[in-house]
C-alpha cells in the first residue's frame, strides 16, 4: 500500500508518519511511506508513484492543501484525500474536492485510526481497476466506471460514465488483452471497446450506450457482439 503524507510542519509531518506507520504494522500491511513538505513535491511524485491515500495538510505555503487536491482530482478523480487542519473553516472547501475525511490537528490517534480502518474497508470492498499512465502519471480507474475505450493514434481515451475522458499511453492491443468478454468489455470495432453492462440499445451498426454516446459496430463483429451481450447480461 502507498500513502503519501504531505504537511510543511516537520513536527506533524514525522508525528503522522509514526502514527500511520504503527497502524499498517497493526494490520500487517506492506506499507510505502511517502513524506512531502509541500504540494509541488507531491503532485510531482504522483506522476511516477500511484498513492491509494494522500493524507494532506490544508495550512501551507504557496500551494496550500485544497489547490493540491484541486491539481490531483484533475488526474485522479477517485482518489481518497484525508485532509488535516488546525482550523474548521477549510471544511466545505474540503468537501468541494471530495475529501475522503477532514481531520483536525494536532491529530488524535484513535480518530486517525478509525479513518483509516475506514478507508482500508472500503479499500477491501472495491470493484477491479485499471491502472494506466496518462501525460501527467499513474492513474486508477474502477471498471465498471468505465463506458467505453477509443484507440487515439498512440493512445487510448477512456470515457466514463460521468462524462470525464481519461487520455491514456497504453497500446490499444494491451487494452484488448486487459478488457475481455469476462471481463464484461467487448471490442466491437477494430477502435473501440465497450463495456457490455452500459448499453442501452444497439442495431446492427451501433451502439448507444447509457451516457447517450454512439460507437460503431463492425460488420465483421455483430453476430459475435450479439452472442457476448446476451450471454453476458443473461449469465
Amino acid at each position: 500500500m502507498k500513502i503519501a503524507i504531505c504537511d510543511d510542519e516537520s513536527f506533524f509531518l514525522e508525528h503522522t508518519c509514526e502514527l500511520v506507520t504503527a497502524w499498517a504494522q497493526q494490520h500487517q500491511l506492506p506499507l510505502s511511506l511517502f513524506r512531502f513538505s509541500n504540494g509541488d513535491d507531491l503532485l510531482q511524485a504522483t506522476q511516477s508513484e500511484c498513492m491509494d491515500l494522500i493524507i494532506l495538510d490544508i495550512l501551507m505555503p504557496l500551494l496550500n492543501g485544497i489547490e493540491t487536491a484541486k491539481e490531483l482530482r484533475i488526474n485522479y478523480p477517485n482518489l481518497p484525500i484525508i485532509f488535516l487542519t488546525s482550523s474548521s473553516e477549510f471544511a466545505i472547501d474540503s468537501y468541494d474536492v471530495n475529501a475522503f475525511f477532514y481531520l483536525m490537528k494536532p491529530v488524535d490517534t484513535e480518530k486517525l485510526y478509525t479513518v483509516l480502518d475506514r478507508f482500508l474497508a472500503k479499500q477491501a470492498t472495491n470493484k477491479p481497476c485499471f491502472v494506466a499512465k496518462t501525460s501527467f502519471g499513474y492513474c486508477k480507474v474502477t471498471e465498471d466506471e468505465i463506458d467505453y475505450l477509443e484507440a487515439q493514434n498512440k493512445y487510448v481515451n477512456i470515457y466514463l460514465i460521468n462524462d470525464t475522458v481519461i487520455k491514456i499511453k497504453e497500446s490499444f492491443s494491451k487494452c484488448e488483452e486487459y478488457f475481455t468478454c469476462e471481463k464484461g468489455f467487448f471490442k466491437c470495432h477494430r477502435s473501440y471497446i465497450v463495456n457490455l453492462s452500459h448499453i442501452s440499445e444497439f442495431s446492427k451498426t451501433e451502439i448507444r450506450t447509457e451516457s447517450h454516446a454512439t460507437i460503431p459496430i463492425s460488420r465483421n463483429s455483430y453476430v459475435s457482439f450479439k452472442e457476448a451481450y446476451f450471454h453476458h447480461m443473461f449469465s
